[in-house]
């Protein structure tokens, strides 16, 4: 039941600030013409669903670190020198597989994100965002990571491309700013809403 508090509460901390500023976006391009369909509300969903599932499994850090690490960014939290460390292939092939859907999905879903350096780009950048706002908590930033997740990227847009070839694609007109809203509007409603610690003081009374 714990485990169930937990995941709703971080689940709906992400999806919250998605919901209410997308919906306020669509009617507005609503006003302007540009109705979005419900495909395009679909597509978008499903990237910020995958987004909160990347910020679960990396353990992006929140604003209430700040208050439970006290801010102190310790030098061996911190892996500036590619591939120096003892390599471990799980962790590894997990962090490219982590970031293959966003290398898929995103020009299966929106052809403004068709070139593969625009993936690499987002993907690098998404990745970036991730590791330094894990400087705010315990875990460790490390560039092996960065390096991964936007390989991870690359391969998904190389699948994307495979695909493409063998099955039919109409034209997928995510707008780009909705695709990013699905990434970082999750981000941001995690950062700023969920506070760890806090409900597990409320459950436990710690």
């Amino acid at each position: 039941m714990e485990t169930l508090l937990f995941w709703g509460y971080e689940g709906l901390s992400a999806m919250l600030p998605f919901v209410v500023v997308t919906l306020l976006w669509g009617t507005r391009q609503k006003s302007c013409g540009r109705p979005l369909t419900g495909g395009i509300w679909c597509m978008a969903l499903v990237l910020a669903v995958y987004a909160v599932g990347i910020y679960y499994f990396t353990g992006a850090g929140t604003v209430y670190d700040l208050f439970t690490y006290g801010g102190e960014i310790r030098p061996e939290q911190i892996n500036l020198l590619p591939f120096s460390r003892t390599i471990d292939g799980t962790a590894y092939g997990l962090n490219v597989v982590l970031f293959l859907p966003f290398g898929l999905l995103s020009p299966w879903f929106c052809d403004r994100m068709a070139d593969w350096k625009k993936v690499l780009a987002g993907g690098f950048a998404l990745s970036l965002l991730i590791e330094v706002s894990q400087l705010l908590n315990i875990r460790s930033t490390d560039v092996d990571d960065l390096i991964l997740n936007t390989l991870g990227a690359l391969a998904g847009w190389v699948l994307y491309r495979v695909l493409r070839r063998h099955l039919p694609h109409t034209t997928r007109p995510l707008p780009l700013p909705l695709l990013w809203m699905s990434f970082l509007l999750p981000f941001a409603g995690r950062f700023l809403l969920f506070d760890e610690i806090a409900l597990a003081q409320w459950l436990y009374g710690f």
